[in-house]
């Protein structure tokens, strides 16, 4: 056998274009789907409630990193480049990260306080950085990342289904942003009207069963960006500037006319929509923001715990201790601005990342417009519609549920990574992922 650097070149070219991802990712594959559905829970079991089943989540994603991260490392030393680029990509909320375990570990043993933000950090690295680097480095990262997202759709769908099946219920809760967003699939990679409506169908259906407002914001906000997407590549492809223009500014003013359509319609129709519990939230909201002015600078540094005594009414749970119900405003009031600052720049340069690959492909002509861009536009909107569920309720500090939402950011920077390149040269992962890929 040849052993010359290029012939070891082009073997290692040949194992990173297999079609079919390995063990180790496979047991990834399952981990997420595991976590997906124990968050999504489809059929109603409540596996997250019983110590025996709560944990299993939490064990599968942590053996499947464990697995992922030893076959790596045995196999292919130079795999701690590519960690370490991983981690810089989530940098700043990689900084984050570190102070929520820091500071829950000194509640946990130092103060005895069994309830801390400790989630938060744990399934941010878990979920974001190490997923990343476990699928930049896999064999078949593209088909790895299609793997994902059939869990995605497959156990969104049974959730909807559910919800359908018994409406007003608590299926996917607090997921509204991965549901929905995953059953809209069709109308992200469809090119037939049918199939698109089908994709529509699903949304709206998803929204009304449950009839949740965090379900009505995200449905809004899949549709505005399907709408404002399709603008913009009917623009792109027109030559004549001005014409383009044109239709830009009487698109803008058409969605500005349904927006305030839609107003009209939420004032005369709120009365039978969910109220979101108001009382409650602005007495908890008000709580955290009082917090974060006492100390502005590092809040508690998230040594305080994460749930607090609610005293204006009995809720219908099984305990009055509650989480804020708002995680951005728990990291400010708990990290103050030392912790909102990187939570705000990764967040940003996460979104920034994802629309300068989508804008990118909206040319015509574009090789990765077919069959990478709906994949990353599903994942793009999974992180944006993300931000305005968890700003009303707990998300981050829920293992499934942040798990599941930082697996779609890895891979939706999995598919920035690839559409910078052609992944037939199979430019190294890191190379890629910073911008220089290889000719």
């Amino acid at each position: 056998m040849d052993g010359s650097p290029i012939a070891a070149s082009n073997r290692t070219t040949s194992m990173r274009n297999s079609g079919t991802i390995d063990f180790t990712d496979g047991c990834l594959v399952v981990a997420i789907a595991i976590a997906m559905f124990w968050a999504v829970d489809p059929f109603g079991l409540q596996l997250w409630r019983p110590s025996a089943t709560r944990h299993i989540p939490i064990l599968t994603a942590v053996g499947a990193a464990f697995l992922g991260a030893a076959g790596r490392l045995l196999n292919r030393p130079e795999a701690l480049q590519e960690l370490a680029c991983a981690f810089r990509t989530y940098l700043a909320l990689s900084v984050l990260a570190v102070f929520v375990i820091a500071g829950s570990l000194y509640a946990r043993f130092a103060l005895g306080n069994g309830n801390t933000f400790i989630t938060i950090g744990v399934f941010l690295l878990l979920g974001g950085p190490i997923n990343l680097w476990i699928i930049g480095t896999s064999n078949a990262p593209l088909a790895m990342v299609r793997s994902i997202t059939v869990v995605f759709v497959g156990i969104s769908f049974l959730g909807v289904a559910a919800a359908a099946v018994q409406p007003i219920g608590l299926v996917y809760h607090s997921m509204e942003h991965i549901v929905l967003t995953s059953v809209a699939f069709p109308l992200l990679f469809g090119k037939k009207i049918w199939f698109r409506a089908i994709g529509v169908m699903l949304v709206v259906l998803g929204t009304v069963a449950p009839n949740k407002l965090t379900g009505y914001i995200v449905m809004l906000m899949i549709f505005g960006w399907v709408y404002l997407d399709e603008l913009m590549i009917w623009t792109a492809k027109d030559r004549d500037k001005v014409r383009a223009g044109l239709r830009t500014c009487l698109g803008i003013m058409a969605a500005l006319l349904v927006t305030t359509a839609l107003f009209v319609v939420y004032q005369s129709t709120k009365s039978h929509l969910a109220d979101g519990n108001t009382v409650f939230r602005t007495h908890n909201y008000e709580m955290a923001f009082n917090r974060f002015l006492d100390s502005w600078i590092w809040g508690r540094a998230f040594a305080a715990p994460s749930v607090d005594y609610f005293d204006v009414f009995v809720v219908n749970v099984s305990t009055q201790y509650l989480p804020t119900h708002s995680d951005p405003l728990d990291i400010l009031a708990n990290g103050g601005l030392v912790a909102a600052a990187p939570f705000v720049l990764g967040l940003l340069s996460m979104i920034l990342a994802g629309w300068k690959a989508l804008d990118t492909s909206r040319q015509p002509g574009s090789p990765h417009q077919r069959d990478l861009r709906p994949q990353l536009a599903m994942y793009f909107l999974i992180v944006v519609t993300g931000l305005s569920v968890m700003a009303f309720n707990p998300v981050l500090n829920q293992a499934s549920l942040a798990y599941t939402y930082w697996t779609a950011s890895a891979a939706m920077y999995a598919l920035v990574a690839a559409m910078k390149t052609d992944m037939a040269s199979v430019t190294p992962f890191p190379e890629a992922l910073r911008g220089r890929a290889k000719p």
